[in-house]
Parts: structure tokens; C-alpha cells; sequence
């Protein structure tokens, strides 16, 4: 593997995955792409969704962390808007996540120091874990060659959630 975030979501089993479907925040590309490819996840719904959207219609979605399983790992993705932020990064420590990847628009300045206070490990802000996949659905590997050919994917992981933005190339 050649860049720290593929190590980071290659190694991972049964992350936990944030969203917020009441403010349009339902991850459901990323959901579909992880459920096509097999990788083990839980979603967690802010919004009080049960079901998930999009091409993965209908799976099992949770709505508090009681309900998440034991066997989920030590990485959230987060995956709402910003301000909702430092609740999905309390969620994640209450579901005894150590480290935390911000996708897109979601690693507000006051959920990575949240993130921080917590003790817990910041691996990344603003890209989507899904481009350091190795397998990964059409449309998906569409958007990684962009990123790729914009020269964004070999950058190393953002960690300053002030920095210039870089989310989707």
C-alpha cells in the first residue's frame, strides 16, 4: 500500500459510519459502495433513519449507538454537515471509536478540536475514505481517477481542519 489512508481503511473492519439524513446527510453512495465491495460497517443515522437510501435501499441503519453491535472497530467516518459535527464525533466516542475520518464538508474546526479533546485520532479531513479502497463500484472508481488526476489523492492526510479544502479533487 502506498499512502497512509488506504492502510487506514484496508486494516479497518466494522467502522462506523455518521450520518445525518435530516439535514441530507445520508452517505448513501459511500453506504452502497461498502455494502457492493463487502467491507463490514455500521451506519449510524442521526436523522432516525432505519433504512438505507440509494442503490443499497432498505438495509438495516441504526439510530443510536445502543443498538451498534460490539464488533465495530476503533474508526467513525463522519459523514454530516458541520454543524452537526461534534455530536457525530460524541456519538463516535460513545461507541468507543479512537479514530475519527472527516469526509466531505464535515470536518468542522469545532468537531476536530471536540475530536482532539476526546483523545482521539484525526486521520483525515475532507476526502472521501472510499477513493483508498482498493475494490470499489463504477461510479466510485470515476470519481477516485479524478482525484487522482488532480494530484489531491497522493497529498498527504489533511489533519488542519483550517487549511485550504481539497474534498472532491
Amino acid at each position: 500500500m502506498g499512502h497512509p489512508l488506504e492502510e487506514i481503511i484496508e486494516n479497518t473492519d466494522r467502522f462506523v459510519l455518521i450520518g445525518d439524513s435530516s439535514e441530507d446527510r445520508f452517505p448513501a453512495m459511500s453506504f452502497h459502495n461498502y455494502i457492493s465491495v463487502g467491507k463490514p460497517f455500521y451506519c449510524l443515522d442521526m436523522g432516525g433513519l432505519t433504512e438505507s437510501r440509494g442503490g443499497s435501499k432498505g438495509r438495516k441503519v441504526y439510530t443510536s449507538v445502543a443498538e451498534i453491535p460490539e464488533d465495530r472497530s476503533e474508526l467513525a467516518v463522519i459523514w454530516v454537515k458541520p454543524r452537526t459535527a461534534p455530536k457525530a464525533v460524541d456519538l463516535a466516542h460513545e461507541a468507543g471509536c479512537t479514530k475519527i475520518w472527516f469526509s466531505f464538508g464535515s470536518g468542522h474546526r469545532d468537531a476536530v478540536a471536540r475530536a482532539r479533546q476526546l483523545g482521539m485520532e484525526v486521520v483525515e479531513i475532507g476526502r472521501c475514505p472510499v477513493y483508498y479502497m482498493k475494490d470499489q463500484i463504477p461510479a466510485c472508481k470515476a470519481h477516485t481517477m479524478v482525484v487522482k488526476l488532480s494530484g489531491s489523492y497522493r497529498r498527504p492526510p489533511q489533519l488542519n481542519a483550517d487549511a485550504k479544502r481539497r474534498e472532491l479533487f
